[in-house]
């Protein structure tokens, strides 16, 4: 039992390993625009790499001259268009007011292998990017499926950093991610984190039971 036991230990180890890069608890913001094709910035100071969140968004389509809203409150980030709404919002880290690459983060993340994003409700079609920037150079765009369909139930998006060409993950200048929405869509994200690699516990319960079929062996 005791070798169990501190197989255990190292599992939870490896799991308190991932760091929470925003859970939106300050910061708070809410900007709403009407306007077509005229993005907007807010930038809050924040517990974030950087010291500050940009908040951007941008409408494409506006049928009937209503509204998308972009809010950072209680914990959450949403995106939040009206009927006929479709738009862009978008969170940086190491932007300015406007959009463009401010702030070096010098940020290392060469202990993590992945970013995640915990949607808590998402009810429309809608897509997530992320790009980053590394000794001034900007990476590819990385999009993910957010599923549509799932108001009020959780989802982890999940971005491996093998996806992203080009990145030195130990010195990140910037971070970016944009929801792209379809009509009417509504997006809250909850947590961006840096995790390590989940093959490395897959590896790791592998390892274990290599162990205990070997020490099964050894006493029979």
């Amino acid at each position: 039992m005791r070798i169990f036991a501190i197989l255990s230990a190292l599992a939870v180890a490896a799991v308190s390993q991932a760091i929470v890069l925003d859970a939106f608890d300050d910061g708070n913001m809410n900007s709403v625009i009407s306007a077509v094709f005229t993005p907007t910035y807010t930038q809050s100071a924040a517990t974030v790499p950087g010291g500050n969140r940009v908040v951007g968004q941008e409408i494409s389509v506006n049928l009937f001259g209503l509204t998308h809203a972009a809010v950072v409150t209680n914990g959450v980030f949403v995106s939040a268009s009206k009927s006929g709404v479709t738009a862009q919002a978008a969170v940086g880290y190491g932007y300015d007011n406007q959009g463009d690459p401010g702030t070096d983060l010098n940020l290392d993340l060469s202990a993590y292998n992945a970013f995640t994003w915990t949607v808590l409700s998402n009810d429309n079609p809608a897509n997530m990017r992320m790009f980053l920037r590394s000794n001034g150079v900007d990476s590819n765009d990385v999009t993910k499926v957010i599923a549509p369909n799932m108001v009020s139930t959780s989802q982890t998006i999940t971005f491996d950093f093998s996806d992203f060409i080009g990145v030195d993950f130990s010195d990140i200048d910037q971070i970016a991610m944009v929801i792209d929405g379809t009509s009417d869509a509504d997006t809250v994200v909850d947590t961006f984190e840096a995790v390590p690699e989940p093959g490395t516990m897959i590896a790791l319960g592998a390892g274990l039971a290599a162990l205990a079929a070997r020490r099964k062996r050894k006493t029979s």
